[in-house]
């Protein structure tokens, strides 16, 4: 299995792939204390069965996924799932123990296999697998506050690095912060996007280049950014510019 995943995850983003499979979130939240979570596939193929291999990571590039420490048991592993048909996937907590005072994040991967063909023209056929992956966030009982609060607490300023722009930000909150885009200025007047998009960990501090940023008036307070939420919805939200300590 290890080694039909490698090969699959080398060869996944070299040729465009049909992909029949889909997980119908974009992201997990596992909440401390809950019995499981149930994660729903979908094969929107209407006449193919799929086929799909299952696991976790843990964010590391080691290619040995079975000696990864991920706290989760996922059943099934594999799914043969009909087509126009679903799958639902149990995600349970082993109980290993995680940090108590931020949320810990993991990777839920689903390899697509390809289908077996029996023509006339199988032995010159290429196929290749595909491999969809969302986020896992493990939230602790207890982290003060909740995602929308941790929004909130951002900071962010411009700064000049060798004569770029970048806007350094620094997430305080115990949560991981999702977003599509920075904009500086408020939602009515936003005159700079910045084209990163990404996450920010807990306690981490980062850098986003921007673009054109001598057209900006001197006079900048305003930062909107558009968060992720929970569902995987986009909210934006109009910050103050502050430096991060």
């Amino acid at each position: 299995m290890k080694a039909y995943i490698c090969f699959a995850l080398i060869v996944m983003w070299l040729v465009p792939v049909r992909a029949d499979m889909v997980i119908e979130r974009t992201r997990v939240v596992y909440p401390e204390g809950r019995r499981d979570v149930q994660i729903s596939l979908s094969n929107t193929s209407t006449g193919s069965v799929a086929f799909v291999q299952l696991w976790l990571d843990d964010g590391t590039d080691s290619p040995d996924i079975e000696s990864m420490a991920v706290p989760f048991l996922l059943s099934p592993p594999t799914a043969r799932v009909p087509a126009n048909g679903r799958q639902t996937v149990r995600l349970a907590f082993t109980g290993e123990p995680q940090k108590a005072d931020q949320e810990s994040l993991f990777y839920f991967n689903m390899l697509e296999l390809p289908p077996r063909y029996t023509g006339p023209d199988d032995e010159s056929r290429m196929t290749f697998a595909r491999r969809t992956r969302i986020k896992v966030f493990f939230r602790p009982k207890g982290l003060k506050g909740d995602l929308l609060q941790a929004m909130k607490q951002l900071q962010c300023a411009p700064i000049n690095t060798a004569g770029s722009w970048a806007l350094e930000c620094y997430n305080p909150s115990p949560f991981h912060l999702s977003f599509f885009s920075f904009g500086l200025g408020n939602s009515t007047t936003k005159l700079l996007a910045s084209r990163e998009s990404g996450m920010i960990k807990p306690s981490e501090r980062r850098r986003f280049p921007v673009e054109n940023y001598e057209q900006l008036p001197q006079t900048l307070s305003a930062l909107t950014v558009e968060f992720i939420d929970d569902a995987g919805i986009s909210t934006p939200m109009e910050l103050t510019l502050k430096a991060a300590p």
